[in-house]
């Protein structure tokens, strides 16, 4: 037996790397994972290190207080009828001396309805939080340090989680107040996620108007379930924002014109408007039962008998039979001098018209609860509650348009007669 050097090495070189390998193993095997999540193809490796505060920009500015007017009112009925309104009572507290009839309702709290913020924050975590302005400091700053706190991770994010958003009516009235400061963000970082809440369907509408914003569903937008822990390497959060402001709405306004293609200069005065609108209401295109005009055939003779004489287009609206793009119906309401119809969100298109617009609305509600709209008919009369039933005359004196409120009360069936005369002479004073 003899001694071999080279036989040597070679055991020596193996066992070594034996070791290392073994080695290598029971660290990967006791480390956090940073693989990809498989839920995302987005999902990116993150630093293990906490974020600080200092990190996080805060952009903010602070609205001026705001009035909203008293509705016109086109006989004392109708006067009567809205004075003895939970909203009147509640609000006319709001009036400075007394004079709502003047001035209208001062709105200046700053937390509700003049702070605009937007947080932008670093490697941010986001869980089912309330889009609104009473989002919370520590919600706002959450970030997250490993990819086990979440379920998928995004480069960057952009959150529009309001309630029921992926509908027409909420996203305007929701979303757009948000769109309105924040918009910009959307080009700036082209390659955001847009978080909105996933619902029962998602308005083909809405679908458009995040087209033209250059958001397209299929790329960018989540459809946000409250399962899921969303985080991104810059998580964009302009959801402590006023849900009211003239600013706010009037600006979402421009947003829709302008990518419309409909932006200019100087807007027509009224009197150089030629359309008269009558959102119809139907059995068929109504997601709610109730408020249909059952005396429809003659109130609409009066429609148009007050359109001819005035040389007006008489257009008759119905949503569901509309099948354009939403560029025409935004440029159809932008054309528009009165707008008409009965309680519903079809009348949130008032959107797209220009200030100075004439909207009346017919607002339904049950004897039993005479000084409550139909749609807050859940409460009792003496509830100091706030009710949907107020919100396309709110969204109407935002958008400085001139508001008239025609009350009616309903059937059994929940449907309404209207009375002509008060029509007629209605549309003599506008």
């Amino acid at each position: 037996m003899y001694f071999r050097p080279l036989r040597l090495f070679k055991f020596i070189i193996t066992f070594i790397s034996i070791i290392i390998l073994i080695y290598e193993l029971r660290r990967l095997l006791h480390s956090p994972s940073l693989t990809p999540s498989s839920e995302d193809q987005h999902t990116q490796q993150i630093p293990q290190q906490p974020i600080p505060t200092a990190d996080i920009q805060h952009v903010s500015h602070t609205l001026p207080p705001f009035y909203i007017s008293l509705p016109h009112f086109s006989d004392d009925e109708a006067k009567i009828w809205f004075y003895n309104s939970s909203y009147y009572k509640f609000h006319s507290k709001l009036c400075a001396d007394g004079t709502c009839e003047s001035r209208g309702v001062l709105f200046n709290n700053t937390k509700e309805h003049l702070s605009v913020n937007t947080f932008l924050v670093p490697n941010g975590l986001y869980l089912n939080d309330e889009c609104g302005y009473n989002y919370g400091d520590a919600a706002l700053k959450r970030t997250f340090h490993s990819t086990d706190e979440t379920t998928v991770i995004y480069d960057k994010a952009i959150i529009f989680t309001v309630p029921d958003g992926w509908s027409f009516q909420h996203f305007l009235d929701g979303v757009g107040p948000k769109l309105a400061h924040s918009h910009s963000y959307l080009q700036q970082y082209p390659d955001a996620k847009v978080l909105i809440l996933k619902g029962a369907r998602f308005d083909r509408s809405v679908q458009e108007i995040w087209s033209m914003l250059g958001v397209e569903n299929e790329q960018r937008i989540v459809h946000y379930s409250s399962n899921m822990k969303v985080g991104a390497r810059l998580l964009i959060n302009p959801c402590r924002t006023p849900g009211i402001h003239p600013r706010l709405w009037q600006d979402a306004r421009l947003m829709y014109w302008s990518i419309s293609g409909l932006l200019k200069t100087n807007s027509s005065a009224p009197s150089e408007r030629k359309n008269f609108i009558y959102i119809q209401r139907t059995s068929t295109n109504a997601m709610n039962s109730g408020r249909l005009i059952v005396n429809e055939q003659a109130f609409v003779e009066v429609l148009r008998a007050y359109c001819a004489k005035h040389s007006l287009n008489y257009v008759q609206y119905d949503h569901s039979k509309d099948t354009g793009h939403i560029r025409s119906r935004i440029e159809l309401f932008y054309n528009a001098r009165v707008i008409i119809g009965v309680h519903s969100g079809a009348l949130s298109n008032m959107n797209f018209a220009q200030s100075g617009t004439t909207v009346i609305e017919v607002m339904p509600y049950r004897s039993g609860s005479s000084s409550l709209p139909m749609t807050c008919s859940m409460f009792r009369v003496e509830d100091m509650k706030a009710c949907a039933g107020y919100i396309l005359y709110t969204q109407a004196q935002l958008l400085n348009q001139s508001y008239w409120m025609l009350p009616f009360v309903v059937n059994g069936e929940s449907n309404l007669n209207v009375d002509l005369n008060r029509v007629q002479k209605l549309l003599d004073q506008i």
